[in-house]
């Protein structure tokens, strides 16, 4: 993964939980900024939560890795000094969402992910997407626990071409709760979706394994890659390899 610097802040998107920004890299190429996110344990302490950006950096590398190709560029943005001075306008004088953006940046000094930001894009008709990208999204979804693809929010971006991006897994891993049950036998084969999952339990009842696969030993990698981007480790990172090898070869994550 290329590692670039940030050159200017544009401004901060209005979507999404993490609060992501629009920056500019010193390759004058526009990217959504993905960052740690500061959370609360308590009114005056606080964590980096990492589990988001994890699950964000390991999706990205996955779908690379089995070369679909309906993912934006991605590569790593790193946070330093220099960008909180960039950022300082948000501090204060931003809105509300600007603030918890720059809380945000503030607590994620180094390596966080650039997505590259699609022009002249709008939310997916769903009626154009393919059966055989369908099948490609919920197969992903499935195997990555990637709950949070609705019809309100699906996160498929389509451009004036009619070309397809599928972007946002920050809530993968059934939204980081995956690592308080690594240890449970039924994670293996559980379906994560329910009703409000993009594509209903019928049209999943027809959706095949695909045959591209990572395995143990390349997920093993993936993780690892992922923990050395952040500098940050994951308890039982052999278990999480596991489940998600052990996913790709169930039809049972695909219906409850």
């Amino acid at each position: 993964m290329e590692t670039k610097r940030i050159g200017r802040i544009c401004r901060v998107m209005g979507y999404g939980m993490t609060y992501p920004l629009h920056v500019i890299a010193d390759d004058n190429k526009d990217y959504i900024l993905k960052t740690k996110v500061k959370t609360f344990v308590s009114d005056d302490d606080y964590i980096a939560s990492h589990k988001e950006l994890f699950a964000e950096i390991l999706s990205y590398i996955y779908l690379n890795f089995l070369h679909f190709a309906h993912i934006p560029h991605f590569c790593l943005l790193n946070v330093d000094d220099e960008t909180l001075k960039l950022a300082e306008k948000f501090k204060t004088n931003g809105t509300e969402r600007e603030q918890r953006a720059y809380a945000n940046l503030a607590v994620s000094k180094g390596l966080n992910l650039g997505v590259e930001l699609k022009q002249n894009v709008a939310k997916a008709d769903l009626d154009k997407i393919s059966q055989t990208l369908k099948q490609a999204i919920i197969n992903y979804d499935a195997r990555l626990m990637n709950t949070d693809r609705s019809k309100e929010n699906p996160n498929i971006l389509q451009d004036y071409n009619g070309n397809f991006w599928v972007i946002d897994f920050g809530l993968a891993l059934n939204m980081g709760f995956i690592f308080d049950d690594l240890q449970l036998d039924e994670v293996f084969n559980k379906c994560y979706f329910d009703e409000s999952y993009l594509f209903n339990d019928i049209e999943r009842k027809n959706i095949e394994c695909l045959q591209e696969k990572a395995g143990y030993e390349e997920l093993e990698k993936m993780i690892q890659k992922a923990c050395d981007c952040l500098k940050e480790t994951i308890n039982e990172q052999h278990c999480l390899a596991q489940i998600i090898a052990k996913r790709e070869q169930s039809e049972r994550i695909f219906c409850a």
